[in-house]
């Protein structure tokens, strides 16, 4: 059986299968941008919810911090079809939470309120934030992880207590609004352990 060649005319299979991934990639930061311009251009129909616009943001970070901690791991997706379906879980989930986050306008005179829409969709929001930090300590196992693994570790796990306690306690106004603070307080954190 004949092996795949790595390099065709000076273009190695890894860049090829990242250039997949980077159109993954920009079309759900698309869908971000487009939700925040939905928001923008319907803004005489909606009640803003401030916790939910700061979602928004908190889930984007994480979405190009994702697209930032993956270069160490990208060298990885050609070693086998497995490496390089895993690559597209994450990306993935931030879709379906950026589904979740923003509201399909039908049309322009339908009036949505944010509050009332964040609260109807907290269970699987932050349903799929577990999810997508209980994957993020998976794949410190799956792929050769850099930096301070057990630190970064421990902040996934507080992730994953945060959001099923925000899945679990759906519509407790007061313990969303810590769990924002201690979100992002986290992340933070997390920042300042990335190598």
């Amino acid at each position: 059986m004949e092996e795949l060649p790595k390099i065709i005319k000076g273009f190695t299979h890894t860049e090829y299968l990242t250039v997949f991934n980077a159109i993954i990639f920009g079309y759900v930061g698309a869908e971000y941008f487009q939700g925040w311009g939905s928001l923008i251009r319907n803004r005489k129909n909606i009640k803003i919810f401030w916790p939910h616009i700061l979602w928004t943001i908190f889930s984007f970070t994480l979405f190009i911090q994702n697209w930032w901690g993956i270069w160490p791991r990208i060298r990885l997706i050609d070693e086998s079809i497995f490496y390089f379906f895993y690559s597209l879980i994450p990306i993935c989930l931030f879709h379906f939470i950026s589904v979740v986050l923003f509201p399909d306008f039908k049309n322009d005179n339908e009036k949505v309120d944010m509050e009332e829409h964040f609260y109807d969709n907290t269970r699987i929001l932050f349903g799929l934030f577990a999810l997508y930090f209980v994957f993020t300590i998976t794949s410190s196992f799956v792929y050769p992880d850099i930096g301070n693994v057990l630190v970064q570790n421990l902040i996934r796990t507080l992730g994953v207590i945060l959001a099923g306690s925000a899945a679990y306690f759906s519509t407790n106004r007061t313990l969303h609004a810590i769990f924002l603070i201690i979100g992002y307080a986290a992340l933070i954190w997390f920042f300042t352990v990335l190598p």
